[in-house]
């Protein structure tokens, strides 16, 4: 398809933290190299919780993504709105009004637009970038139903009564993710499943038994496991930190772009707990990057080996020994792997082979002939 107008929308500008800045950018660059014009549009919309709840313009996130942009030397206006207040940042409105109406899609990831004027594009895509039960637990509303097409990050979405969601996976520019070969010395990372003192991990079902498995990592695994938690104080945090593992806060881990991606690549690994989801197979930016940067990724659950190569650099267990054997099999070859990790981000995830499958999908082919 030729080049296309496109409008993203996303919540980046309000929430400037690495793992969000990280996910909204793959998208914002790999569209722009692949030579569309791109605008990034951010509404305030109903986020009356969040810092601009006073009616201020976010101009720490406004420049911090115009820098990152400008470092990856790619052109893309920011654009923000405060309709209730008459705000309106980076493009006077009747510019903005014509860049909407003469767009062939508006982009809006996390469904975070509420503008009236979201209409105007000819065509509208929601992604689901993110497990948010809150997101589909909204139902076929009216600004849903506003939407053209559906695109989740799951594997087996759920489906609206106004539409069905498509499958879609997250693109990586894998070049932001380069850095040094992993190295044995290395801590391997690990994500601990949220509610771990309620729920099971793996095929347990009792809390004090997965708190019990977590507790007996270290003394099964060679390299040092490592966890961030929102309070690195808590309960569970010294009972980790007691048993071996080295436990971090999760604020300064996602502090900034340069801190989330230095815990990549300062990691062997990353072991994942969290590859499963009852409503079907969750592969987030997060794990994506880990593979962009040469990094294995052994993620719980087999249903992966349904869709994406395992065995190098990708591999999957049903249980607390198989992830053991996984982490001790990449640590014997860790070259290897390391290199497998990147092949299956090049092969897979990257942008040049993603997005052109999301936009053939959502702008039908009178567009893609117009674009």
């Amino acid at each position: 398809m030729g080049m296309a107008s496109i409008v993203v929308s996303g919540d980046v500008l309000r929430r400037p933290r690495g793992a969000n800045l990280a996910a909204h950018l793959q998208y914002l660059i790999g569209l722009r190299k692949l030579g569309h014009e791109v605008t990034y549009l951010e509404d305030r919309g109903l986020h009356l919780e969040d810092p601009c709840d006073g009616h201020v313009v976010p101009r720490e996130g406004i420049m911090l993504l115009g820098d990152l942009l400008r470092r990856c030397r790619v052109d893309i206006p920011l654009v923000w709105v405060d309709a209730d207040a008459g705000l309106v940042g980076g493009m006077i409105w009747q510019q903005l009004r014509r860049r909407l109406r003469e767009a062939d899609l508006l982009l809006d990831i996390g469904g975070h637009c509420f503008l009236e004027e979201r209409t105007l594009p000819r065509r509208r895509a929601l992604v689901d970038i993110e497990p948010r039960p809150d997101l589909r637990a909204l139902g076929p509303t009216a600004r849903q139903a506003e939407h053209d097409c559906y695109f989740s990050n799951r594997r087996d979405p759920d489906e609206l009564p106004a539409a069905e969601w498509l499958p879609t996976i997250p693109p990586v520019v894998p070049r932001l993710w380069y850095g040094p070969p992993a190295r044995a010395e290395l801590p391997l990372k690990v994500l601990v499943p949220r509610g771990t003192a309620q729920g099971g991990l793996g095929s347990a079902r009792d809390g004090d038994e997965a708190l019990e498995q977590l507790l007996a990592l270290p003394a099964r695994l060679t390299p040092r496991p490592w966890t961030a938690l929102p309070d690195d104080g808590s309960e569970l945090a010294q009972q980790l930190a007691g048993a071996g593992w080295s436990v971090r806060a999760e604020a300064a881990v996602d502090a900034s772009l340069s801190a989330h991606r230095a815990q990549l690549i300062g990691s062997q690994g990353c072991l994942s707990f969290r590859g499963e989801r009852d409503d079907g197979v969750w592969f987030s930016a997060h794990d994506a990057a880990f593979l962009a940067a040469g990094r294995p990724l052994i993620a719980a659950g087999s249903d992966l080996e349904c869709w994406l190569p395992t065995g190098k650099g990708l591999l999957t267990f049903s249980d607390l020994d198989g992830a053991v054997d996984a982490v001790e099999l990449v640590a014997r070859d860790l070259p290897r792997q390391s290199a497998g990790a990147r092949e299956v981000a090049e092969r897979v995830f990257h942008f040049k082979i993603v997005l052109p499958s999301l936009l053939e999908q959502a702008l039908p082919r009178h567009l893609q002939a117009v674009a």
